[in-house]
């Protein structure tokens, strides 16, 4: 039997340079019954045998297809037998589900398939998931999204690793490349009839629209179009980035809700303000699914014209309003109400604030640190060594009052509140830090006089304010 090593040894030394894969892991290959599954399986069991880890054949039924369906079922069992590895199958009837939401047909298969794979990663039973998309793959896909309009995110098209649990390692290789080493493997394979029909539209990219691009415009369509891919998630990841890092003074999280000063937001560039508006929708919503760039240009346009006291609806169940000069998005059932809360405080310790859904962290910045002079200007922070007393987080309560720094003398709090237009509702929950039962510090305010960092002081403490919640979840969809 002929073998050409060059290729397996090429993408072996790709997978060791991005370290995809950690000797002991469980991986689950993602095995469809076509030619990039079955090549995928035969690379992954070499990489196993080399790299200590422990491999399962993971098979999908879409019962699409009647006999042809369980025909593709029948070879992966056979593959995974003749490997002596683990079987991992379940199946789902995509056409009946499909007609019950009225959806698309390739984007039901797709969800079912991947909540199939994530289970196996969330009970335990595997740490990885490994998917056959190829570059040809990759370049149908940033095409298609580009003819029905998309933003960087999107043209990011398929992203080599999605949520920590799937990995797509066959991204480098074409489809050439694999058929290729299928023919000189003599690898036993199934042709997936429905890839046939050009009645579906990626189909007819594949089958007529692409080919006439190489053939008419450009014969390197392909890699151009991968090149754009990997380009287009470099910028995202920087300016995702960049959006979360300069939001993050202004962003409060209270309760299920996100909340920004319209003003604040309004000064960010757009392409950074977009991406704070779906940071703030995805922590809300817990992902992104359903929402467009045209939900995102809406949103943004709502946060600078409406009144207060306006409503917009979004998809998922989730609003947004404006609160004088905030804007808020939450779930369209909630309701804010009393919040009672009273916490010692320790720092550098966090403090989870259930009542809120946030974590207080305390960051301490000594003379000399860089960017201290900064951070003192923009956050304000407190003088750690003029913090004497026992300190305690708590809320709002009426007849509290401070001196911030900047003003002619003691404030009433529900002065300073109706000031800055804050919303009676949301001054029952707003967090405050008392000092030997004095307060020094309020959320959004200037510290108080007697406390407050100076150019001078030796340790600054900032306190920062983060939703408290599970590890983050970026779901792959490109608005």
């Amino acid at each position: 039997m002929y073998h050409r090593p060059d290729l397996y040894a090429r993408w072996s030394l790709e997978m060791r340079r991005k370290e995809y894969f950690h000797a002991g892991q469980r991986i689950g290959v993602a095995v469809s019954g076509g030619p990039d599954s079955v090549l995928l399986l035969q690379f992954m069991k070499i990489l196993a045998r080399d790299g200590g880890l422990t491999l399962a054949a993971v098979h999908f039924n879409h019962r699409l297809r009647g006999a042809e369906s369980d025909g593709d079922e029948a070879l992966v069992r056979s593959l995974a037998e003749g490997m002596q590895i683990d079987y991992l199958r379940s199946d789902a009837d995509v056409g009946r589900v499909t007609r019950q939401r009225r959806g698309n047909m390739e984007a039901v298969a797709r969800e079912l398939r991947y909540r199939y794979f994530f289970s196996l990663v969330d009970q335990g039973r595997l740490d990885l998931v490994v998917t056959a998309h190829t570059a040809n793959d990759q370049a149908e896909t940033v095409l298609m999204r580009l003819l029905r309009g998309t933003g960087t995110r999107g043209m990011g098209g398929i992203y080599p690793v999605l949520e920590g649990k799937v990995v797509r390692p066959f991204l480098g290789l074409t489809r050439a490349e694999v058929m290729q080493e299928i023919t000189a493997r003599e690898l036993p394979h199934r042709v997936d009839s429905s890839n046939l029909d050009v009645r579906l539209r990626r189909n007819k990219m594949r089958m007529e629209l692409l080919p006439l691009l190489v053939k008419e415009y450009n014969p390197e369509i392909f890699s151009l179009l991968n090149q754009l891919a990997d380009r287009s998630r470099d910028d995202e990841a920087c300016l995702e980035r960049l959006a979360r890092e300069r939001a993050h003074p202004w962003r409060i999280h209270e309760g299920k809700e996100e909340r920004i000063p319209v003003r604040a937001l309004m000064e960010f560039p757009p392409a950074l303000a977009r991406r704070v508006l779906r940071q703030m929708l995805q922590i809300v919503r817990g992902s992104l699914h359903g929402l467009t760039h045209a939900h995102i240009e809406s949103l943004l346009r709502f946060a600078a014209e409406a009144q207060s006291g306006k409503i917009q609806t979004l998809p998922g169940g989730t609003v947004a309003r404006k609160e004088f000069s905030w804007l808020v998005v939450g779930p369209a059932a909630s309701q804010p109400g009393r919040v009672d809360f009273s916490y010692s405080f320790a720092p550098p310790e966090e403090l989870v604030v259930s009542e809120l859904g946030c974590t207080f962290r305390p960051k301490i910045l000594n003379r000399g640190d860089p960017g201290r002079a900064y951070n003192i200007n923009k956050l304000l922070g407190l003088d750690l060594q003029k913090l004497c007393g026992e300190l305690v987080l708590r809320n709002w309560r009426a007849g509290d009052s401070f001196s911030p720094i900047g003003s002619r003398g003691v404030r009433k709090l529900k002065e300073l509140f109706r000031e800055r237009k804050i919303p009676e509702a949301r001054r029952k929950g707003w967090p405050v830090l008392l000092c030997a039962g004095q307060i020094v510090w309020v959320r959004g305010f200037p510290p108080a006089k007697g406390v407050a960092a100076t150019d001078q002081t030796e340790q600054v403490l900032i306190l920062e304010e983060e939703p408290t919640r599970p590890s983050p979840v970026a779901r792959e969809k490109p608005i």
